[in-house]
């Protein structure tokens, strides 16, 4: 058990007057397991919310201070059987245990017992006597016995402690599978019988510990991308003291207004503000952008990042858990527990499978003792056989193994999942929905017409003048010096010493009839036509792309904006959108999605607007631009950092691939269990063909899943 200074360190503020703590559970290692620890954590006095996963082994809960304490809860999990070790953001943290040394001398045992059976085999044959194949027996026994121990202990001792707490897991019938053929093994050996089991016995653990194995190294490919995160997290600094000395510390002792020094090629080690005057800095870990970005003194910088080319001081403004790539982690870690429908389903199926199994056995020893008229020894083997090969370990990671598998790879690519159900919500949609400003385009406003030079010219002298943003956007055509003299009218224009005028139609004298033209400025000079200076917002350079995308997989698209017809319509034409609406109120777009969810198609809404917020939370699932307003990222499911739009396309295409497969290994761990069972009740598998089957179904559930992203 840690201290109570160690667990409070990793504390996080959870609302009013609650706290959580992330822990590390080594006896989950299945949807069913991860149910229990939940169970028994919520039953604990001053639990308000639990949240285990099998997938990653971590539990957190969160807890009201004022009724428990950290110490207290933890101790009565493990009372229970579930030893939850606070989960330190440090490389330090317990790995685990490796299984190669116990696989290699059940390995050995099982090749040399094996050995000893088949020359007993070919004796029965030949002319061996009773009393050499007696001696042979007694030596299988020796070899493999304490193997049998020291192998079996992986699952012998799980297995002692969820008994001890009157509880079922995934060791339980295994251990008991191990026990029965090492018993029945020195029954027969005690009847001097003709056939022993000792070898079925090592070769159970053998080809058991092979599944475990590989499981292992699976899970290391498909390892948790929060945990990959805080990783990042972990590295030295170098500190400024105030008297000009460098000092050489870890990146977690650094306060608020520290002064930093980071050299080329190194982590930024906390978000800070840049203090040097130009720097390179290569923020692909937050936004995937694999280019370095070049900022200036009084830049943000995000803790993760690497700068480039020289060596930069920076003020630190938030460290550890208070940093956005802390903050990252803790989505990620939440999008990866998730248990959506289809995993309760298979969690319910695995929690309920254990009684079943060992029902099962039960019924395949009194079937064939008492009905068939088999002896003790085969009807034993055949009760093995039943609690092997039914094990639903395969049931309870199928949906897990992919979902952490799917958010690590979306988060490699620059996408961040809110919401725990976003995944799931995301593979359902049917529908994609738009905003305009800011979403499809830029919010940057250029001229759509080309104008004479004097005209143009002069026009953004004037616009210099006026903090408009359509003179702004005037202004970044031509770098001329403001023209003096020119007086701003509010609301209106601008005029300058010779009566010449920029402003609204009505300002120059121009009647316009709506608002078809869009936004537009008005330029007339003191004698001469007025000349109307049009507007368009710049598409956004991927945008194309995403609606092509789109378009191909059969999506319906349809754009509900705020903006004029004549904008809309604009962008509407260029992208290749038929259905869109324009000039609407946050209502209106909310009574749109509505009339689109009520036609039974579910939504997905892509916005970045504080008037898009509570369209956002309307839809089924929803996405907004890392530029977003902290508002609208709260209100929506995924963020697409690095407000790259085409990464849309690649987390619905991801989403519903995750979904395929999820219900490609519900499927598969279904018919296994249908096939094996029965077959195994009729005495068609022998305990070792039933473990190496078991160990091959969760395989499989696990590469199928490392297949998504290839």
């Amino acid at each position: 058990m840690m201290q109570a200074s160690h667990i409070d360190a990793f504390q996080q503020d959870e609302g009013p007057g609650l706290f959580s703590l992330n822990c590390t559970v080594a006896e989950m290692s299945c949807g069913g397991c991860a149910i229990k620890v939940e169970g028994h954590a919520l039953k604990i006095d001053g639990v308000v919310r639990a949240h285990a996963n099998a997938s990653t082994k971590r539990l957190k809960f969160v807890w009201d201070p004022a009724k428990n304490t950290a110490e207290k809860i933890l101790a009565h999990l493990s009372e229970v059987g579930y030893t939850a070790i606070p989960f330190v953001e440090s490389n330090d943290q317990p790995a685990e245990k490796s299984l190669l040394i116990p696989m290699a001398i059940s390995g050995f045992a099982t090749m040399n017992v094996m050995a000893i059976s088949f020359s007993v085999w070919a004796g029965m044959v030949t002319d061996m006597g009773e009393n050499t194949r007696q001696f042979m027996n007694l030596l299988s026994a020796a070899i493999a016995t304490p193997a049998v121990v020291y192998a079996g202990s992986v699952f012998f001792f799980p297995a002692f402690k969820a008994l001890r707490a009157m509880r079922m897991s995934m060791d339980v019938p295994i251990a008991l599978a191990i026990i029965t053929t090492l018993l029945a093994s020195f029954y027969e050996l005690g009847q001097q019988s003709e056939h022993v089991y000792f070898d079925a016995a090592i070769s159970l653990i053998f080809f058991l510990l092979i599944g475990r194995v590989l499981e292992q190294g699976m899970r290391k490919r498909s390892s948790s991308a929060s945990d990959n995160l805080r990783l990042i997290l972990q590295g030295k600094a170098v500190r400024l003291n105030p008297d000009g000395s460098r000092e050489n510390i870890l990146a977690e002792d650094l306060v608020t207004g520290d002064r930093v020094l980071v050299c080329p090629g190194e982590t930024i080690p906390a978000d800070g503000i840049l203090s040097s005057t130009t720097a390179f800095v290569d923020e692909s870990i937050i936004s995937g952008e694999s280019i370095p970005k070049e900022v200036s003194e009084g830049y943000q910088l995000v803790a993760g990042s690497k700068i480039v080319d020289v060596a930069i001081e920076m003020a630190v403004t938030s460290v550890g858990t208070g940093s956005r790539l802390a903050e990252i982690a803790a989505l990620t870690e939440q999008a990866e527990a998730h248990r959506g429908r289809t995993q309760l389903l298979a969690d319910k199926f695995a929690r309920a499978y254990g009684p079943v199994v060992i029902g099962g056995a039960i019924l395949g020893f009194l079937l064939w003792f008492f009905v068939l008229d088999a002896s003790l020894s085969e009807s034993l083997l055949i009760s093995v056989a039943v609690l092997v090969v039914t094990c639903p370990c395969a049931a309870g990671l199928a949906t897990p193994a992919v979902v952490v598998r799917a958010v690590n790879l979306l988060m490699g690519s620059g996408v961040i999942l809110r919401s725990a159900g976003a995944l799931e919500r995301l593979a359902e949609i049917q529908h994609v929905i738009f905003d305009k400003t800011g979403t499809l385009t830029t919010a940057q406003l250029s001229l759509d017409q080309d104008l004479q030079s004097d005209i143009a010219e002069r026009a953004c002298a004037m616009a210099a003048n006026s903090t408009h943003p359509l003179t702004q956007a005037l202004t970044r055509l031509h770098l001329v010096p403001a023209e003096k003299g020119c007086t701003e009218i509010t609301g209106q224009g601008l005029l300058a010493t010779d009566g010449t005028r920029l402003g609204s139609a009505e300002f120059v004298g121009v009647s316009q009839k709506d608002d078809l033209e869009g936004p537009s400025l008005w330029f007339k000079p003191p004698s001469g036509d007025a000349v109307c200076l049009r507007f368009q917002d710049t598409l956004r350079d991927d945008a194309p792309a995403l609606l092509r995308g789109l378009t191909d997989q059969g999506f319906p698209i349809t754009l509900l904006s705020g903006d004029s017809k004549a904008s809309v319509a604009l962008a509407a034409k260029e992208l290749g959108i038929s259905d869109w609406h324009a000039k609407l109120s946050p209502e209106d777009k909310i009574a749109s999605i509505t009339d689109i969810e009520k036609n039974g198609q579910r939504t997905l809404m892509i916005g970045d607007g504080l008037n898009d917020t509570p369209s956002l939370a309307a839809a089924h699932s929803s996405m907004a631009l890392s530029s977003a307003a902290c508002a609208t990222q709260s209100a929506a499911d995924i963020i697409l950092v690095g407000d790259r739009l085409v990464l849309a396309l690649t987390a619905i295409t991801l989403a519903k691939k995750a979904r395929k497969l999820i219900k490609q290994n519900l499927t598969f761990s279904l018919i296994y269990n249908l096939i094996a069972l029965p077959i195994a009740l009729l005495g068609g598998l022998t305990p070792m063909i039933a473990a190496i089957l078991m160990s091959t179904s969760s395989l499989i559930v696990m590469i199928n899943a490392l297949r998504l992203g290839k």
